[in-house]
């Protein structure tokens, strides 16, 4: 269990990320899955060796490993609660910060209307008409077009400057790159005149709402420029949606999946690099012969071994065990749990990660 926790916590380190809380209780989860079922094997593997020696079983052997290593048990649990309170802390810290650095909303305040927008109101009639609230709707939205078309027509300017720069960089062809500046330009005046059709029946409404049912005079010429907008945005955006209608489909391609750097089959390579690696450093500095100095250096070859690589090395085969693979001597009594591996046998590691696929499926040969 601290070898299968000490694997996953090295997985994300690695990968750069956070778990979740979710992704906290499926590990924990999978810890005591792991805990039970070594223990059954354990336990079955103890039973038969007496049983094959034809000893008296004087306990349950499963009963007697977990009073055995309820402490160490406990001491894993105390582990993955400190790493979850750490998770804890840093999004409460996150969220703090980003609460901090959000300004506070700043509430407007209503001012009287601009002196240039108070003009004479027409009179209400009770006979109004469909046809003459569209008439007022077309003068007005020709006046809100005349009375912000510079600045309109400027901010299209830019855009259309941007998107020729922007493409300029990627396009050789000037002519193409002045056509899709153009295109973006009316793209941009197009969308403006959306959205003052989209307004100007909110303006309606609120003038008639503040002047108690009167709508603003506008010269009638308004209404033929606000019925040339109108017919403008929708014959252009008719004759866009009838050209991409017509164009086919491109199939939609899969994104190629992308081996995460948690894998299986990655965690198991990188660990056999990383022991070659260290035998091979060990071995060239060893005193030659088998005196007391050698002794000494295997024995101290032998503890670094133990602290540094025997947790991750026990996990990974028992998730590589878990696929069903067969680890051979590598896991038995005696093997990789004990001490360090030989060259041979880190080969046989690494041909193990090769039974892998980037999604941890197990690879018939």
């Amino acid at each position: 269990m601290a070898a299968r926790l000490e694997s996953y916590q090295r997985a994300y380190e690695e990968a750069g990320r956070t778990p979740t809380e979710q992704e906290l209780e499926e590990i924990f989860e999978d810890l005591k899955t792991v805990g039970k079922l070594q223990i059954k094997h354990s336990g079955s593997f103890i039973d038969n060796f007496l049983r094959a020696r034809r000893a008296p079983v004087q306990c349950d052997p499963e009963q007697s490993l977990m009073e055995g290593c309820a402490h160490a048990h406990d001491g894993v649990l105390r582990t993955w609660k400190r790493w979850r309170e750490k998770v804890r802390i840093k999004e409460a810290a996150a969220a703090k910060i980003k609460a901090a650095e959000e300004a506070p909303a700043q509430t407007v305040v209503a001012g009287h209307p601009r002196q240039d927008e108070i003009v004479s109101m027409e009179k209400p009639r009770s006979n109004r008409t469909l046809l003459a609230y569209y008439w007022c709707f077309f003068k007005r939205l020709g006046n809100e077009c005349n009375r912000t078309w510079r600045g309109e027509l400027a901010a299209a300017a830019l855009t259309a400057a941007g998107a020729y720069l922007l493409i300029q960089r990627v396009n050789a062809v000037g002519w193409t790159s002045v056509k899709n500046a153009g295109w973006s330009m009316v793209v941009a005046i197009s969308a403006i005149a959306l959205w003052h059709i989209l307004r100007t029946p909110w303006l309606l409404h609120k003038e008639a709402s503040i002047a108690g049912g009167g709508i603003r005079k506008v010269h009638w010429a308004h209404g033929l420029f606000g019925m040339v907008v109108l017919a403008g945005v929708l014959g252009g955006g008719g004759l866009y949606a009838r050209k991409q209608l017509a164009k086919p489909i491109p199939p939609v391609m899969a994104a190629p999946y992308v081996e995460p750097k948690s894998s299986l089959r990655k965690r198991t390579l990188g660990l056999a690099n990383d022991l070659n690696v260290f035998l091979g450093e060990r071995w060239a500095r060893r005193p030659p012969g088998h005196g007391a100095d050698t002794l000494k250096y295997d024995q101290a070859t032998l503890e670094l071994y133990m602290k540094l690589y025997k947790n991750r090395i026990v996990g990974i085969l028992q998730e590589l065990q878990d696929k069903g693979l067969d680890t051979g001597l590598l896991a038995a009594p005696g093997g990789a749990p004990s001490r360090f591996l030989l060259p041979d046998e880190i080969r046989q590691l690494r041909d193990l990660a090769y039974h892998l696929d980037e999604r941890g499926n197990v690879v018939k040969f």
